[in-house]
């Protein structure tokens, strides 16, 4: 190999992957990174299960990628922050979410749901293995079922899973489990014939085609390492965001390529409940924990107790001074408490543009969609995106460019006018708008008067040829009342309708095309899946 160029700076990505896995998906990726980045190169890492977490700990690597499970192990534990997650491509189709199928022969009579596998056979990938048995084991739970002691075996084979699926159809085992798609994408091969096997807990979820037993999880994420340079992180998520679903790189990696990082709150809350990974001693504590914390009290309170047998007049000394303390302590707690209720207010602000930012946005969405399905009222959300914001950036600079976010996040806010409407920065250039109890019709009116304002500003972009100004692209999705639903899947809809305004060549508006209460209830996509005409 030739020496690097003394410029060329090298960027380590982390995969968790075989090594010929992860060079033939990611080196492609890495590939691409330098095309796009002069001055850096990138290449891959392979890592396991055992051997990633001490190297980011020793900061071999400036990214990572892996797994939803061993994401929130490396946030916990080394400071590691997600980026992108990944789109990935299933049967020709992106997506951002994915779970486990728990299955059994259908002619299993004395198998029809998950609380009869108790006593029965059980083959999975591995007991660490997010999407391989640690989705199912919170299934398990929640039916009663402890997984490590109610099979009469538990049997772990690790990758690849299609032998699972083989000694589930050939009766070795009674009942076994793998990740979504893994069933449909065998019988597309013509290895399994789908008729043969019962799905065990099945679940339906909007827009979500596969055999499904569990929850949907977030997709992999792309992340960023503690040490990381935030300019740095900045260029690669620019630069993935823009790769191209149908790129030689895209398909390398059996994706649609990135989009922005999802909530992987779900992952924290499952390794909560099942107690493992990271949280394996959550809500315990021992005695050796106590000592440790309150160490100082105790020690002091022995000190008390041989003062007050020494001298009575010390002890009277002793508690002016601690009615002292305590007033300063009071004084001190309410500074703290004033200090702290400044901060949680600037918790839930953006930095940069002075509005709500993601986790506000997240907070306030989950209460409105509660809100929506117990009264039956409307819930519209708008993504709003800033076009050809990288060539402004780039032909303005940084600092204009902030400027810009500023003021186009400014005039969005000024557009909400109702006290629960809720205008946020949901990350990079993109904004979120929620207007409960409003209308797909009402929420058109607002996302095009939002689009002209913006237009409007006429903020000029000398990064286009034609000297354009900066414009928005809106998508629009609407929420009718959901059983069994979750609030991604209105982010989704409204996401899918900003990438239609995209490819219908910007600045404009689009409207997801029905409902996902239709959606959900129907198993279409409404009006034929056919846009309805732009507003601009």
């Amino acid at each position: 190999m030739l020496p690097l160029p003394a410029a060329d700076k090298l960027i380590k990505i982390g995969v968790l992957a075989h090594r010929e896995e992860s060079l033939r998906m990611w080196s492609p990726t890495a590939e691409y990174l330098t095309r796009a980045m002069p001055g850096y190169r990138f290449v891959i890492e392979p890592y396991d299960n055992a051997t990633i977490g001490p190297a980011v700990e020793r900061s071999e690597m400036d990214f990572v990628l892996t797994n939803p499970g061993s994401y929130i192990e490396l946030e916990t534990k080394y400071g590691v922050t997600r980026m992108l997650t990944l789109r990935n491509l299933r049967q020709g189709k992106p997506y951002t979410v994915f779970g486990a199928v728990i299955f059994t022969l259908a002619t299993r009579a004395d198998i029809q749901r998950l609380t009869d596998l108790k006593g029965k056979s059980f083959m999975a990938v591995d007991k660490n293995a997010f999407g391989g048995f640690l989705m199912g084991w919170r299934e398990f739970q929640d039916h009663g079922i402890d997984p490590l002691h109610d099979f009469s075996e538990l049997k772990f084979v690790g990758l690849p899973q299609d032998p699972i699926v083989f000694a589930v159809r050939d009766g070795k085992i009674d009942a076994g489990m793998v990740r979504t798609d893994t069933l449909e994408r065998m019988a597309m091969d013509g290895r399994i014939d789908l008729a043969d096997f019962r799905i065990l807990n099945p679940q339906r979820m909007a827009g979500f085609p596969f055999a499904l037993s569990t929850r949907l999880y977030p997709e992999w994420p792309f992340s960023r390492t503690r040490n990381t340079p935030d300019e740095l992180a900045q260029k690669v998520a620019i630069a993935l965001l823009a790769l191209p679903s149908g790129s030689r790189t895209a398909k390398a990696s059996n994706s649609a390529g990135w989009t922005v990082p999802l909530d992987y709150t779900s992952v924290h809350e499952l390794y909560k409940t099942l107690r493992v990974g990271p949280y394996q001693d959550y809500g315990r504590a021992s005695f050796a924990d106590i000592l440790r914390q309150y160490w100082r009290w105790l020690a002091l309170i022995a000190l008390l107790i041989a003062l007050m047998l020494v001298n009575t007049a010390y002890i009277l000394t002793l508690n002016r001074n601690l009615k002292q303390s305590q007033k300063r302590l009071t004084e001190i707690t309410r500074q703290l408490e004033h200090s702290n209720q400044r901060l949680e207010k600037l918790s839930l602000l953006d930095g940069l543009t002075g509005i709500a930012n993601h986790r506000h946005f997240q907070e306030v969405l989950d209460k409105e969609w509660r809100w929506a399905q117990r009264h039956g009222t409307a819930l519209t959300l708008l993504m709003i995106d800033v076009d050809f914001f990288k060539k402004f950036n780039d032909s303005a600079g940084h600092p204009a460019g902030d400027e810009c976010l500023r003021k186009v996040a400014q005039t969005l806010y000024g557009l909400a006018r109702r006290p629960r409407d809720l205008v946020a920065r949901y990350g990079g250039e993109e904004f979120a708008v929620v207007l409960p109890g409003t209308d797909k019709q009402g929420a058109a009116a607002v996302a095009e008067r939002m689009r002209a304002a913006v237009e409007n500003l006429a903020i000029a972009n000398e990064g286009l040829p034609e000297k354009k100004c900066i414009t928005v692209s809106v998508g629009v999705a609407r929420a009718g009342k959901l059983r069994h639903a979750a609030t991604t899947e209105i982010v989704a809809a409204a996401d899918k309708a900003l990438y239609e305004a995209k490819e219908a060549g910007r600045n404009c508006v689009r409207i997801a095309p029905n409902d996902l209460k239709d959606i959900h209830s129907h198993g279409d996509v409404g009006d034929g899946g056919i846009a309805p005409p732009p507003l601009h």
